[in-house]
């Protein structure tokens, strides 16, 4: 029994000590980083970070800790990490286009990135991304040097795809799709392996082949079911005016943005029950970008009025946001008289918490502290009221 005994404490001892690394941080000032990269002749592992991310506090917690994960990047590469809210982050961010977090980025000695990670995983999938990383040619920017180089096969576009989609980069993902898919026979884009590819990849309706597939969405939905093509054709449009509303307030990528408004506007010509929503949208991105916001108010107040105007009330919620956030002060009391409108609708707990948000924005904007505060009060309330009935709170808006 005594054997015994001592035998489970040093299995217990063991189990204690069987996790007992972590990815080692080196601190220093970027190009101090950079130049030791070179030096070494190693590959930067930068963790983009915030104070508030919660899957970046998980990761830390859960994935760098692993002894398998610690001796692969502490013997592999050379690791950093940076708050992109402080120091050199917010420079580093704009640098490397960091929009999400966690992201994860893998640059050489010259500062090029050769790999991308956005997001949680789990340990072993973070090992085996991290491992690309010393493959450049599978890695995102590996196979970009192929595929711009002319290797159009389907092995080479489909990887490359597949690897932007991992990294997050939509935008490029629809530039690459564009060339792929309208470089495919017309005819072959009605075979399910290629609709099936389309499906996960063409997010692009400036794309021809996008335009034929739309143009034979009746003969889509016969083969495939309406239930898979008709999301998957909203879907995109609903994308691709995100992205272009994007591009306007970023002023970058303008020229795939304006051809993507252009092709829109000339496959939802014909009209669908959601043409209405998307070409108003693009209306209101062009006279926002445009500094036009009396012809922008003068459509949203036409909205309020159009009975038949599909999810009107999020749309001009929507709407009244997008002046708080960019419009002159002369048209707050636009949202407040828009707030009004959608108030008298007797609308759902979901829309008065949003409401009471864009009240308190506009408030805020206006200087009028205490009112703002009672709205914020008030959609703290709802939301506690949201969350005691199982429903879904809208996220916040940033004052």
């Amino acid at each position: 029994m005594k054997k015994l005994f001592i035998g489970l404490t040093c299995l217990a001892a063991l189990s204690a000590s069987a996790q007992n690394r972590e990815i080692t941080f080196k601190e220093a000032d970027w190009k101090t980083q950079l130049a030791t990269a070179k030096k070494e002749n190693k590959i930067i592992f930068f963790d983009a970070y915030t104070s508030w991310c919660g899957p970046c506090k998980v990761m830390a917690k859960e994935v760098f800790t692993k002894d398998s994960v610690a001796d692969l990047f502490n013997n592999t590469f050379l690791n950093v990490k940076y708050d992109m809210e402080k120091g050199e982050g917010p420079a580093l961010k704009d640098k490397y286009e960091v929009s999400a977090f966690p992201t994860y980025l893998f640059i050489n000695g010259d500062g090029e990135i050769v790999h991308k990670i956005v997001g949680s995983m789990s340990a072993s999938e973070f090992m085996q991304e991290a491992g690309k990383a010393l493959k450049p040619e599978s890695t995102a920017f590996g196979l970009a040097k192929k595929f711009n180089n002319g290797d159009h096969s389907e092995a080479t576009a489909v990887a490359y795809l597949e690897a932007l989609e991992k990294a997050y980069e939509a935008d490029k993902m629809g530039i690459v799709a564009k060339v792929y898919f309208d470089g495919l026979p017309a005819s072959a884009l009605m075979e399910e392996h290629n609709w099936n590819l389309a499906l996960k990849y063409l997010n692009n309706p400036s794309s021809q082949a996008f335009a034929y597939l739309y143009a034979n969405k009746g003969k889509l939905e016969s083969t495939y079911g309406a239930e898979k093509v008709n999301p998957y054709f909203r879907n995109t449009f609903s994308m691709a005016v995100y992205s272009v509303k994007r591009a306007y307030e970023k002023k970058t990528g303008l020229k795939e943005a304006k051809e993507k408004v252009a092709a829109i506007r000339k496959i939802l010509s014909g009209g669908t029950n959601y043409s209405k929503p998307i070409l108003t949208q693009l209306d209101l991105i062009e006279y926002a970008a445009a500094g036009q916001w009396d012809k922008f108010t003068s459509r949203v107040d036409a909205v309020s009025k159009d009975n038949d105007f599909t999810s009107k009330n999020y749309f001009i919620i929507g709407a009244a946001n997008d002046v708080v956030t960019s419009a002159p002060a002369a048209q707050y009391p636009n949202a407040l008289k828009w707030a009004s409108q959608i108030e008298k609708s007797n609308p759902d707990l979901f829309t008065s918490i949003q409401l009471a948000d864009l009240r308190k924005r506009v408030f805020k904007k206006q200087g009028k502290t205490a009112e703002a505060e009672v709205m914020a009060t008030k959609a703290q309330d709802l939301r506690k009221e949201a969350m005691q009935k199982g429903k879904m709170t809208p996220p916040m808006m940033k004052d």
